[in-house]
């Protein structure tokens, strides 16, 4: 492994969807507050958004089949435990009665992850889950705090496809069509709302 695939390697681990959406919801709670009715909402954002989709990585070491199934099982995974914790965050919103900007959030994430799996999946297209979660921080701090937000969030975004590429994960195509979905996701949230 070269130089630049190590960086690239360090990049698609400090972007990975976890850790952009927990730094996203705490600049939210730092920048908008009023996004969240206290810090229960945070949290709960915080554990269904963030930390449940983390929890794939240990438990595919200790959950009998996943082991064998490397990088591939690794990935499934993931995207279990993303619906899992989306749609908790989405039933959550609903019961908890939170701001229709938090349940914006909410909506978007799990219509994002129904149309990944639906693209992916069912249409047998490619596209980037990677891509989609680099995109929504993206949008929601653009929205919701300002357009000077999505100079930042550009950048990251930029790092994260180049790696993305490099390490050739993913065509531009893929990442394409996952920002796409999450773009598409937010504009049906904002319809259903």
């Amino acid at each position: 492994m070269n130089n630049q695939e190590k960086i690239a390697k360090c990049i698609r681990v400090i972007t990975a969807p976890p850790v952009l959406v927990i730094l996203m919801l705490v600049i939210l709670y730092e920048k908008c507050p009023t996004i969240f009715h206290g810090v229960r909402d945070l949290w709960m954002s915080l554990i269904w958004l963030g930390i449940c989709p983390i929890l794939a990585y240990p438990l595919q070491k200790v959950l009998p089949g996943w082991k064998e199934k490397g990088r591939t099982g690794q990935r499934n995974l993931a995207f279990i435990c993303s619906m899992i914790g989306y749609l908790i965050a989405a039933v959550y919103g609903v019961l908890a009665n939170v701001s229709s900007e938090l349940q914006l959030i909410f909506n978007t994430y799990i219509l994002s992850v129904v149309l990944l799996d639906f693209l992916n999946k069912v249409m047998k297209k490619r596209a980037s889950g990677h891509a989609c979660s680099i995109t929504a921080p993206l949008i929601f701090l653009t929205y919701f705090v300002s357009w000077k937000m999505a100079a930042f969030c550009i950048f990251i975004g930029g790092m994260s496809f180049w790696a993305s590429l490099k390490l050739k994960r993913h065509l531009p195509t893929d990442l394409l069509a996952g920002s796409i979905v999450c773009f598409v996701s937010f504009a049906i949230a904002l319809v259903i709302m």
